[in-house]
């Protein structure tokens, strides 16, 4: 019947008086088959209902996963915003499912461009040299690098005692390692200030990653570097097991190093089993002598995962081969010496000279392919301006622009302050032979690496030093009056942590997407809304955050909404930054909370759910009391909730289309927008439930637009 409708000139894309499309109705109840024959015909999947919503809205709000998939894979954007803000990604509360969705959607321009331009395949891969401070990582980088006639003038006449040159940010170029091949080296800054920018750079395809310290540390330490940065790794990484290896240095200034380089190995492997390909060879080297057995293994050992990694590699398209080909050649012949950077305008009209005007020249092609060379490290695509932006030598932003802005205050040039505020002026001064300073400052908020509410005074969250003040977040005139309510985010095992470059995203989304300008500590944020107080709290060891919320006039309510905005920017950035990083969701004690305690407390999902089986009550064993669930989750209940037996909890996101009776449990929310809910009801059932519900509640007419249906 459809075929034939449209057969005989019905619009696909014609809209209901709610602005629904017939995708968004099929999306609504899950018909796959009807869906791909409308976006066959023609059927825009970006097309907008009144409230903002497309057609992925609607599928993720109902539950219907085969649909869902269907639509990223034809182009849906996971990332487009309703009118309230809320991306179809909010209502996916489960990590693992989001984050499928999220790759499946990167997936969709690589398969698309290959079936445009088709393939061919790189003959090379990344290397990433990473490790703390001073372990040798730029020294390894230049004896790896050095031919044999050479190296043997530099074992000779390297010095003993060479001078430390410290990496700012991360030194990123292509070279040739003899033996190896062409390879693209990236040479991470050891500094802990740098690990905030790190983060950007460490889940590239065909990468591997050399982790390196001092065998002259202690045992503790050697530990401690060594496994704080695999869990780095971890956290950056998600689609495969990364291949790492281990190499201790300084092998000059010790003869028993190997039996403690064997022991972190053999603890390593144990630990990142099952998260990282860790080599099981064991390597000590002098980093500055080219010749020695371990170098020649380390080679050996590069050129046999080499092969591996080629022989499971995807061919990239043509055109990004032969745009990678031609970057050093514009960055030179095309951009400011100082500033390897193109406009749009300008990168495009390079791309199709290259192209000579093919037939696949179009722009949203040209993006596609921008997009894909990002991805791969290649040059640095900013797309979200008016104007795409592109980096084509990511070197220059990784080491003259955030070697600049990250750099501890030891380092010749940087921009740390004794205020938190840092001026335009002072931007200015730092980068005056840089580049020009509207264009960095794009680019430094475009990488959500600072903040400005004013166009002349910044805040960058990650050069923040103070510790929130304990006077920030004191007790209420009234604290048994006050709802108080929150929700933990914990690292879920010993391999987990928050990227470096989490929290301070985090505070950046916040001054982003808050009405009311936060208040901006280095491990927390007191947010305003309305007369809702909200913070949040890295705990000391950083594998934790805490989010509490606070209402003196008990607007839970507002709290809960305050609450599960806040929720949403956590999960969002997470999956940005921490990617690879496993979490367990806990809720705190709404008690502890009200007593101001100095430590958080918490309850795991498994003891809620049991209690929302049972008696709706928990007990804290450390605290030793027991509470309500309902303050837990909701702020507790008022007397007309207790009566009715809501939560007072909001329904988001649920479509009913004129389809007979519809039975919604009262426990499950109770502010129901029929604007958005309700259209075409024939009857609207509320349950009761174990609490002594009101029965049901029919609705025998239509819901009129605008109307508000409260169980409050």
């Amino acid at each position: 019947m459809v075929e034939l409708l449209i057969q005989h000139g019905a619009d696909v894309n014609s809209k209901d008086k709610y602005g629904e499309t017939a995708l968004h109705w099929v999306s609504v109840f899950g018909n796959t088959e009807m869906g791909k024959l409308l976006i066959q015909r023609g059927a825009d999947v970006e097309a907008r209902d009144k409230y903002g919503n497309t057609a992925l809205h609607s599928a993720i709000s109902n539950g219907k996963t085969e649909i869902v998939e269907m639509l990223i894979q034809h182009g849906a954007d996971v990332q487009a915003k309703d009118k309230e803000g809320h991306t179809p990604l909010d209502s996916v509360h489960d990590q693992d499912r989001r984050r499928y969705l999220k790759n499946l959607a990167k997936e969709v321009p690589y398969h698309k461009l290959m079936k445009q331009s088709g393939g061919v395949k790189v003959d090379r891969f990344k290397l990433c040299i990473c490790g703390p401070q001073e372990a040798g990582k730029s020294t390894l980088k230049e004896s790896l690098q050095t031919g044999s006639f050479a190296a043997f003038f530099r074992d000779r006449m390297t010095p003993d005692n060479q001078p430390h040159e410290p990496t700012p940010g991360v030194n990123v170029g292509t070279t040739n390692i003899p033996g190896v091949g062409e390879v693209s080296v990236w040479d991470f800054a050891g500094q802990s200030e740098y690990a905030v920018t790190h983060s950007m750079f460490m889940d590239a395809e065909n990468t591997i990653f050399i982790v390196l310290y001092s065998i002259m540390d202690d045992i503790t330490t050697q530990q401690k570097k060594v496994h704080w940065w695999l869990c780095f790794i971890k956290s950056c990484n998600t689609k495969s097991k990364p291949n790492v290896i281990l190499v201790a240095s300084h092998a000059d200034q010790t003869e028993t190093g190997h039996g403690k380089a064997s022991s972190i190995l053999e603890l390593m492997t144990s630990e990142f089993k099952d998260h990282l390909n860790i080599s099981d060879e064991v390597f000590l080297l002098d980093c500055r002598k080219t010749r020695q057995t371990d170098m020649r293994r380390l080679k050996h050992l590069l050129t046999s995962l080499k092969t591996q990694l080629l022989a499971h590699q995807r061919a990239i398209p043509k055109l990004c081969a032969e745009i990678i080909k031609c970057l050093s050649k514009w960055a030179k012949e095309r951009c400011s010496p100082k500033c390897p950077v193109l406009s749009w305008a300008e990168y495009k009209e390079a791309v199709m000279d290259l192209m000579e005007v093919d037939r696949l020249a179009n722009e949203d092609f040209v993006k596609t392919t921008s997009q894909y060379l990002d991805h791969l490290g290649e040059i640095l695509f900013v797309s979200s301006t008016d104007e795409p932006i592109v980096i084509l030598t990511p070197n220059w932003l990784c080491t003259d622009v955030f070697g600049k802005v990250m750099a501890p205050e030891n380092f010749p040039i940087h921009l740390r302050t004794s205020e938190d505020i840092i001026t335009k002026e002072e931007i200015k001064k730092v980068f005056q032979d840089v580049a020009d300073v509207d264009l960095l400052i794009t680019l430094l908020q475009e990488f959500q690496l600072c903040h400005s509410f004013n166009g002349q005074e910044f805040i960058f969250p990650g050069l923040l030093t103070q510790a929130m003040p304990p006077g920030k977040w004191q007790p209420t005139a009234d604290p048994t009056k006050t709802v108080y309510f929150g929700k933990q985010v914990q690292c879920a095992d010993t391999t987990d942590m928050f990227s470096s470059g989490f929290f301070p995203r985090v505070q950046t989304r916040l001054m982003r997407q808050l009405k009311i300008r936060p208040l901006l500590w280095r491990d927390g944020a007191k947010c305003f809304d309305f007369n809702v107080e909200s913070l949040i709290k890295l705990s000391p060891d950083g594998r934790a955050v805490n989010i509490c919320v606070r209402s003196e006039q008990g607007d839970k309510l507002v709290s809960r909404q305050m609450l599960e905005k806040l929720e949403n920017i956590l999960n969002n950035v997470l999956d940005e930054c921490s990617p690879g990083t496993t979490t367990v969701e806990r809720v705190l004690s709404a008690r502890a909370l009200r007593e101001h305690r100095e430590d958080f407390y918490s309850y795991s999902m498994e003891q809620i759910d049991k209690a929302k089986a049972e008696d709706r009550i928990v007990y804290h064993d450390i605290l030793g009391f027991s509470e309500d669930i309902d303050d837990l989750l909701y702020g507790g209940r008022d007397d007309d909730e207790r009566e009715q037996g809501a939560v007072g909890n909001q329904v988001p996101h649920t479509f009913v289309y004129g389809v007979g009776n519809i039975v919604i449990n009262a426990a499950e929310g109770s502010h129901f927008d029929m604007q958005s809910i309700a259209q075409g009801v024939g009857q609207l059932q509320l349950e009761g439930n174990e609490h002594g519900g009101p029965g049901q509640l029919e609705m025998e007419e239509n819901v009129a637009e605008g109307e508000m249906l409260s169980l409050e």
